[in-house]
């Protein structure tokens, strides 16, 4: 049985049915003010129950006009408390109520035999429950919109049994299967497919690496047409491997000026394919990376840093440091989902790794993504990381996500509760001692956000010199006016203002020429760019306190 299938079927089942509210109905019976009556609503839903000021309010049976019926507790017009659900084609829910919805812990009898108990959010399957298929394979473990994700236990009706990491239905990640027999095939698996025993060796057995010599020709001071060799970028990292037209191109080995190490497929300067980060804080990251990014993580843990004996970085600015926070909100548990923060983070995320956007070391920079985006998470983060600049460093926040005015929302906003106000936003960057201080919004009501207070060898050197010599300040780059909204676009595939705002970066926006993209160049760019593509439904801001010239990326 395809678990994700059958959950999807689920969830179109439950979430397809949209009660109403307590609209203008007519008396049939009794009281229908403050007692026991009976009521017709205009799109044919009939109530038998109780009443209190004119509302459903008590037990009472609700037969809609699909022939939906249910029976339970009411409160002012909606359903709230325990009831039973009962769908014309067979299924039947019966357990908690809350706000109209199936919230809590509750239990559903499918027609085809399935069934599921467990917990329950805004009208669908989440959080910790048991589902039992049609065929008596038995799912318990953790669920997310419906399809089983994070730590659970399947028990196959053939006796077999795999405890594991799943993910949207799959066995993904990290899990141990039960066969017939006593067998065990113990390690990773990636959407049903097992991959190997041990985390490193699952990515390195997919690709060849080249041996690390010193006898690898030197691509610096000659043509590498095809084949392998060695070539150091200006910034000092070094790559050993394969070339292609010149370029390298393939699988190969990577040590960058920071001590960080990597092995793997490779294409121009960008991890690409699958390939393995080893951090100098003993951190090692095995994903499937796009051009820098870690689009699909495979594995991570932690090991014992390696000693590695990387050449110091000949940076004369090396007393200037960016730390940085990208956060990319789009699946929200009580909101619309917005279908292209995320990607505008992994991109910018990926611009400030790339020389362009300074060559950010790993552990100066946090990515924070889709469910991960709570909150608490942010707010940690944003603490820890800006609490470590010094009077010279650089600060850049990046929130790409739902807002309202005076506030960001996090992915577990739900109504009320857990919204990031910009106050709360204000008083962390103020204390930081950072010189510069970048604040970067693509979200609705971004404006809002203006009652704020007020990077490769010697191209780098040349890029963080320009922080170094600056006034600093703090500039709030926001996407749109406080009563706008900021608009995502299909062709793009991003957010307007997330678009342009790396496109300038990488060059269109050096006005001047002089290979370094300043604040307010940038700012000219996205904004006359912007306004044009939106046809002025969205203006971009550029307020602060700040030096004009404070730079914002370096042009290749």
């Amino acid at each position: 049985m395809n678990l994700k299938i059958l959950l999807l079927a689920i969830v179109t089942c439950c979430s397809s049915f949209l009660p109403a509210q307590t609209p203008a109905f007519k008396c049939l019976r009794g009281d229908c003010g403050n007692g026991q009556g009976s009521a017709l609503f205009p799109n044919g839903t009939k109530y038998d129950g109780q009443f209190s000021g004119g509302r459903l309010h008590g037990l009472g049976v609700m037969t809609y006009p699909t022939r939906d019926v249910f029976s339970g507790d009411w409160q002012f017009g909606q359903r709230e408390g325990k009831g039973r659900l009962k769908y014309l084609n067979g299924d039947e829910y019966f357990g908690a109520f809350r706000q109209n919805n199936m919230n809590g812990q509750g239990k559903m009898t499918y027609a085809n035999g399935a069934v599921y108990e467990g917990n329950w959010v805004g009208g669908q399957i989440q959080g910790q429950g048991t589902l039992t298929f049609p065929n008596k394979d038995i799912y318990t473990g953790n669920f997310i919109a419906g399809r089983s994700q994070g730590l659970g236990t399947m028990r196959y009706a053939n006796g077999e049994r795999f405890e594991g990491e799943w993910k949207e239905g799959k066995r993904h990640g990290e899990g141990t299967l039960f066969l017939v027999g006593g067998k065990t095939q113990k390690g990773f698996w990636d959407k049903d497919v097992y991959l190997g025993a041990t985390r490193v060796d699952v990515v390195r057995d997919q690709f060849d690496l080249p041996v690390d010599s010193l006898q690898y020709r030197n691509c610096n001071t000659e043509f590498c047409a095809n084949g392998v060799g060695r070539f150091t970028y200006k910034n000092g990292t070094v790559f050993t491997g394969s070339f292609v037209n010149g370029q390298p191109n393939g699988n190969g080995k990577t040590r960058y000026n920071n001590g960080d190490r990597y092995e793997g497929g490779w294409i121009q300067s960008y991890p690409q394919g699958r390939g393995i980060m080893y951090y100098t804080d003993g951190r090692v990251l095995g994903a499937v990376w796009d051009k820098g990014q870690p689009k699909q993580k495979l594995f991570e843990e932690n090991q014992k840093p390696p000693v590695i004996n990387t050449p110091k970085p000949l940076n004369a600015a090396a007393e200037v440091k960016i730390w940085a926070v990208v956060v990319g909100a789009a699946h929200y548990n009580h909101l619309v989902t917005l279908r292209y923060t995320d990607d505008d983070a992994y991109h910018v995320y990926a611009f400030l790794k790339s020389p362009e956007g300074g060559a950010i070391p790993e552990n100066q920079i946090r990515l924070i993504i889709d469910e991960d985006a709570t909150k608490s998470a942010v707010m940690a983060a944003v603490n820890a990381v800006f609490q470590k600049a010094d009077d010279n460093d650089v600060i850049f926040f990046y929130f790409s996500g739902h807002g309202i005015q005076g506030a960001f929302l996090p992915v577990d906003y739900d109504g009320h509760n857990n919204r990031i106000n910009h106050e709360e936003l204000r008083q962390v960057i103020d204390r930081s001692r950072a010189k510069h201080k970048i604040i970067v919004a693509d979200a609705c009501h971004a404006g809002s956000f203006s009652t704020l207070r007020t990077p490769i060898h010697l191209e780098l050197e040349k890029y963080y010199q320009a922080f170094a010599s600056g006034k600093g300040g703090t500039a709030l780059f926001l996407s749109s006016k406080s009563e706008e909204y900021s608009l995502e676009d299909n062709g793009l595939r991003s957010g307007v203002f997330s678009h342009f705002l790396i496109k300038g970066a990488r060059g269109p926006a050096d006005n001047d020429q002089n290979r370094i993209v300043t604040v307010k160049e940038l700012f000219d760019y996205v904004s006359q760019n912007v306004r044009s593509y939106t046809a002025n439904v969205q203006t971009p801001l550029l307020m602060g306190n700040f030096d004009r010239t404070m730079p914002f990326a370096l042009v290749r």
